[in-house]
């Protein structure tokens, strides 16, 4: 029943997978949330991704939770498929849970999300070329050998360039290389102030409007900070009351502690930052599947941006979205049909 109503489906059998059957994001929070005020039970999001049916979940209830679980660098939405694993990056906000939609669409394939490591307690990262290789250590901790299939979004898109490149630099196969609306490097490297911040986005209004507009909460056309004009009032962000606003938003990033929630923003500032400096060292060897967004300022995403940093064909898909809807289930599953083919041919 429980599983029904998150799904908001008439019947759910009990080997019904959740997120095959339509289950998101939003929808296993929802879930969670449910087995907790009706069986008493917390059952942490990481066990939902790896346990989606309920017979698998089935006596798990009394094993006690660990709620930092969903928050690991890597995030295992699903470890069985007897295909090579699809390894998802994280965009600015640093979790990896929108990826979970993929699942109902790429049968028999290990997919995993990675995460900022500062969300689970760890340093911000220096660079990209930094984050890119702690990922690289740990995708190789679960898949030793490749060939690997690494995808990546907005900022993700960066990381899981830079990740492909330094695991071929490593001599490993990278069989499958895809961007989902991933703005280009800059032409040249911009240095980061000491504070890590870059340009308004010291200007505490821009950062609270970009960070809303990075989770999904103001539309599109929302101005980044880096084309923000001073505003007239910069008066100082209040985390604990955007985190309250999401949750009655109904927003899963409402459901973080206040600890996790202010790593998340300055993860978020830290990745913004780094985004401005990062400039790809060395090319990608092998074709790049680039899934545009088709609605709202483009502001140079598009494939043939990439292609200077490519020695092989990109190829663009477009999807009908704007950048921030490409995880929403809609424009996911255009895209994961599309990755679907791709995969299966690789």
């Amino acid at each position: 029943m429980l599983f029904a109503e998150a799904l908001r489906s008439d019947r759910v059998g009990i080997d019904d997978d959740f997120f095959e059957s339509g289950g998101d994001s939003l929808s296993v929070v929802e879930l969670a949330e449910s087995i907790r005020d009706t069986l008493g039970a917390d059952i942490p999001l990481n066990t939902l991704y790896e346990h989606p049916t309920v017979a698998a979940l089935a006596g798990r209830c009394e094993v006690p939770a660990d709620a930092g679980a969903a928050l690991d660098v890597v995030l295992p939405l699903r470890t069985l498929g007897t295909e090579p694993p699809l390894w998802c990056v994280h965009p600015a906000a640093g979790l990896s849970w929108g990826y979970a939609g993929l699942l109902r669409h790429l049968r028999d394939r290990p997919v995993y999300g990675l995460q900022s490591r500062a969300l689970s307690g760890g340093g911000l990262p220096g660079s990209v070329e930094e984050m890119a290789a702690d990922y690289v250590q740990q995708i190789r901790k679960v898949q030793p050998h490749g060939p690997y299939q690494v995808l990546g979004w907005s900022f993700g898109g960066r990381v899981a360039f830079e990740a492909a490149v330094q695991l071929q630099q490593a001599g490993a196969s990278v069989a499958f290389l895809a961007l989902l609306d991933s703005a280009p490097p800059p032409q040249e490297r911009r240095e980061i102030p000491a504070a890590g911040d870059s340009d308004g986005f010291v200007l505490e209004n821009a950062v609270r409007r970009y960070f809303l507009m990075m989770l999904g909460e103001l539309d599109d056309e929302a101005a980044s900070p880096g084309t923000t004009d001073r505003p007239a009032e910069a008066t100082e962000l209040d985390l604990e009351a955007l985190r309250s606003e999401l949750a009655a938003s109904g927003s899963p990033y409402g459901l973080l502690g206040q600890h996790t929630f202010q790593s998340m923003f300055e993860a978020h500032r830290r990745h913004y930052a780094l985004s401005r400096q990062y400039v790809p060292a060395e090319h990608f060897h092998g074709p790049m599947a680039y899934f545009s967004a088709t609605q709202g300022e483009a502001r140079g995403r598009c494939g043939k941006n990439w292609q200077p940093f490519v020695r092989g064909p990109v190829t663009e898909y477009p999807v009908e979205c704007s950048h921030l809807e490409m995880t929403k289930p809609t424009p996911l599953a255009d895209i994961a049909g599309v990755l679907a083919e791709l995969l299966a041919d690789h």
